[in-house]
């Protein structure tokens, strides 16, 4: 076991006590912010020593961690919602006098969000829960430690921008974890440069987790948003927060990355939705990653791709896509993506996303009654104007088929019922996730405020495997959980095979086509071997498209609610992450420059 005396607090190496660490230079005797609990602090009976405040935000604290159990450094999360709790001389947490409820709200909310990220732990790109327990007032959740560097410090070092060509590889895989998410009912709202872990195997991990009222404006919380990357719906303004939420933040993150640029502030944008992307950059990008980019970063929540398989289809077009390989939309949306200016006898083409939103009389009408509303009583003079003391009544929709998150975030739905899980079981007719039993029955007449009932589906009781061999690691654990399978039924083993490509399926046990119930262990054999590090990529995609001159590059704002006005212009190199597995020992937070 450790001597915990010898653990520097700033980075949790052994440093042989010294006070300023040889290692990270971390001073031990360094106060903490304000509130935080004092370093070298003991929670969860004895077994988590507290290390440096990493993080503070209107949800909570992250601290860096050691567990003494397992001897491995560790991230602590402490519930501690800023403005409405303090902290006791114990170190225990005490909501304010008039916040209580507001403090007991959100911290069930909490304990129900780390909950269900830890049925989830083996998902790729997410940091895995360890461990969740309430004490002292308050709950704690540890996670385990990632080495790497934030995708927006890793941007800054390597010229600012990514070619299309090295972004998706590190970005599709996202996607997929994403999509398992939103299906468990867990929306991020925080996808941006800032929350995207790069690591030294190349691959991106999503952190910072946070409640919904603390990724929300005009809530009892402090809002963490992440101005260019926050949706329109998160500002307050209509529309509710959902896959869709995320579909936005993953796109903006994915224009930085290939621009250069955020896309400006959401709430910008709904007066002068002005946005545009350098010569140089759009005639190295595909048609169809414009188009995808324009219909995934569309202001209103009802105008913007839903999901992350919708997302997927248009930054992947399968084959009957158009000879562009972009994907028509359904409804005959206008999506004016170029325009053509003459300057100088010279045809130039300005690429702006400012068409993106489709042209209405007001860009935020107030929504019309539901399809299902009764039309209002006749008085007796057989006028029509409605009887102010009868009740508006509904017809319950038909919501079979949808998830959890689609429905609490269908603005249609948000101010006429309430929605309730009451079981979660097998069910042959509806995907994992979806609804398959619902209570009141549709068309049945209710009041506003109802509360429906469903019953959520895990998927079919008996699968056949699918063939899984030559399917990287994440992508055969990706499948099988979108299939129904639990996520502690998949166990990993190394198998080398120098002839097959390294972190690839190389052998399942039980084998393709195998009926198995999803709560069956299925072995997935992942190649052991390691490819010689690949050479950067020196190729260009030559476009005919051609772009007004470059707009002068801006680095993406600080972690605030306010944009921030400093701009930079960032290199015009870009290097693509090393996919070299490291064996080197994990670090504990981003590496220092």
């Amino acid at each position: 076991m450790q001597n915990t005396d010898r653990l520097c607090m700033g980075c949790m190496n052994d440093n042989g006590g010294e006070r300023l660490c040889p290692i990270c230079g971390y001073d031990g005797q360094k106060p903490q912010p304000e509130n935080a609990l004092p370093t070298r602090s003991w929670i969860g009976e004895g077994r988590y020593l507290m290390g440096k405040v990493m993080e503070q935000n209107g949800e909570g604290i992250t601290y860096l961690g050691w567990d003494n159990t397992s001897d491995t450094i560790v991230w602590i999360r402490e519930y501690f919602p800023a403005g409405l709790c303090e902290r006791l001389n114990s170190g225990g947490v005490r909501p304010l006098l008039g916040s209580e409820e507001a403090f007991q709200e959100g911290k069930a909310t909490f304990l129900k969000l780390n909950q269900a990220l830890s049925r989830l732990r083996e998902l790729p790109c997410l940091l895995p829960v360890t461990d969740l327990f309430e004490g002292s007032g308050t709950v704690y959740c540890v996670k385990q430690a990632a080495s790497g560097i934030t995708l927006r410090e890793f941007l800054l070092r390597n010229g600012g921008t990514l070619k299309w060509e090295q972004a998706r590889p590190l970005f599709l895989p996202l996607l997929s974890a994403l999509k398992a998410l939103h299906n468990a009912g867990v929306v991020h709202r925080g996808i941006s440069p800032d929350t995207l872990l790069v690591g030294r195997d190349g691959k991106i991990r999503l952190k910072d987790f946070l409640i919904p009222a603390a990724r929300t404006a005009r809530s009892d919380m402090t809002a963490q948003l992440y101005p260019g990357f926050a949706a329109i719906e998160q500002y307050g303004f209509d529309g509710q927060p959902g896959p869709w939420t995320d579909v936005y933040g993953f796109a903006a993150t994915l224009f930085r990355v290939l621009v250069g640029n955020p896309p400006p502030e959401a709430t910008e944008r709904v007066t002068d939705d002005h946005m545009t992307i350098p010569a140089a950059v759009a005639q190295t990008l595909p048609r169809h990653v414009l188009s995808a980019l324009a219909n995934a970063l569309q202001i209103l929540p009802e105008d913007r791709t839903q999901s992350m398989d919708e997302l997927r289809e248009d930054l992947v077009p399968s084959a009957d896509a158009g000879r562009d390989g972009k994907k028509k939309k359904p409804g005959g949306k206008r999506y004016g993506l170029i325009a053509a200016l003459t300057t100088a006898g010279v045809i130039v083409v300005v690429l702006t996303v400012l068409a993106m939103t489709v042209f209405r009389d007001d860009l935020f009408p107030t929504h019309g009654t539901s399809s299902g509303l009764q039309p209002p009583s006749m008085g007796s003079a057989g006028n029509a104007m409605p009887d102010e003391s009868s009740e508006k009544l509904y017809s319950v929709p038909n919501i079979l088929g949808q998830t959890f998150a689609q429905l609490t975030g269908n603005i249609e739905y948000q101010d006429i019922y309430e929605f309730e899980i009451v079981s979660e079981s097998y069910n042959d007719t509806q995907p994992r996730g979806a609804v398959y039993e619902q209570s009141p029955a549709e068309g049945t007449t209710v009041s506003k405020g109802t509360k429906i009932q469903v019953r959520i589906s895990l998927g079919p009781s008996v699968v056949a495997l699918p063939p899984l061999v030559g399917l990287t690691r994440e992508a055969a654990y990706i499948q099988l959980l979108e299939m129904g399978f639990m996520p502690g039924a998949v166990q990993f083993y190394e198998k080398y095979d120098a002839s097959k490509p390294a972190n690839t399926v190389v052998e399942v046990d039980p084998g393709e086509g195998t009926q198995l119930n999803p709560e069956s262990g299925v072995k997935l054999f992942v190649n052991s071997f390691v490819a010689p590090p690949s050479q950067p990529e020196t190729t260009t995609t030559s476009r005919s498209i051609v772009v007004t001159e470059p707009p002068t590059t801006t680095t993406e704002p600080a972690t605030t609610t306010k944009p921030s006005t400093t701009t930079t212009k960032p290199s015009t190199t870009t290097t693509k992450p090393s996919t070299t597995t490291s064996h080197s020992s994990s670090s504990s937070e981003p590496e220092e420059e």
